[in-house]
């Protein structure tokens, strides 16, 4: 079964017991229970709406991946059991570098700092995943490490930068 069917499944079994006339669970913990419940699933109902990695700018302003639905439909799905990804990760490195140059034009390189691979989550899309960059623009030698510098390559090869919000 899919992910989202099994956790819709158990939302389904734990309201019926929580809404039964239960008397060995107090209200307090029904409550607590249904607002994990809720919580864990906005998060995949939301998808495309909320920024995958974000932080907040000195000046107050937040930036963000965002990658929306319709940007991850149009790339392979993948597997980890299904072995190794469609884009390998030298080929996704060396698209980021060419994007990195005109991205980061007023820099004279860019340093990869860490490379993740990860499962994109959302409601009705399942086994499409993409690569995570944590980059650090390079002048007069000097590593840049400040936060916000982030990039997701598709499995198609687009690159996504971050974006104020």
């Amino acid at each position: 079964r899919h992910w989202t069917q099994n956790r819709y499944a158990l939302f389904r079994r734990l309201w019926q017991a929580l809404y039964t006339k239960r008397k060995s669970m107090n209200n307090k913990y029904k409550v607590f229970i249904l607002f994990v419940l809720f919580s864990s699933m906005g998060s995949a109902i939301a998808c495309g709406n909320h920024a995958l990695i974000s932080t907040t700018k000195d000046n107050g302003k937040k930036i963000g991946l965002f990658i929306s639905p319709e940007q991850i439909k149009k790339t392979p799905t993948w597997s980890p059991q299904n072995g190794e990804p469609p884009l390998s990760v030298s080929k996704a490195f060396t698209i980021l570098k060419k994007w990195s140059k005109e991205y980061y034009a007023r820099y004279d390189d860019v340093a990869i700092h860490e490379i993740s691979l990860k499962k994109y989550h959302c409601l009705n899309i399942s086994d499409h995943w993409f690569y995570s960059f944590e980059l650090a623009p390079i002048i007069e030698g000097n590593q840049l490490r400040f936060s916000g510098n982030w990039a997701a390559v598709l499995f198609d090869g687009t690159v996504i930068g971050t974006k104020e919000y």
